[in-house]
């Protein structure tokens, strides 16, 4: 239980959710992430995307020019 109750701390928020279904379908540069999740101030997703990079959901891929994976 702890691994899923870890899962939903980090995937439970709402703009976190929005942010994992949008980088389930595709790899996206972060402009295309902003637009794809929808009225999200850029801080708040940079954050949201840092914390989750963090704890390994998902990743920022440097050589494809800051493309994240979910």
């Amino acid at each position: 239980f702890c691994g899923l109750a870890r899962a939903l701390d980090v995937v439970g928020d709402r703009w976190n959710l929005l942010i994992v279904r949008a980088l389930l379908t595709e790899p996206l540069r972060f402009n295309d992430l902003a637009g794809a999740v929808g009225p999200i101030a850029t801080n708040l997703l940079a954050t949201r995307v840092r914390q989750m990079e963090a704890a390994g959901i998902i990743e920022r891929r440097v050589g494809e020019r800051g493309v994240l994976h979910g």
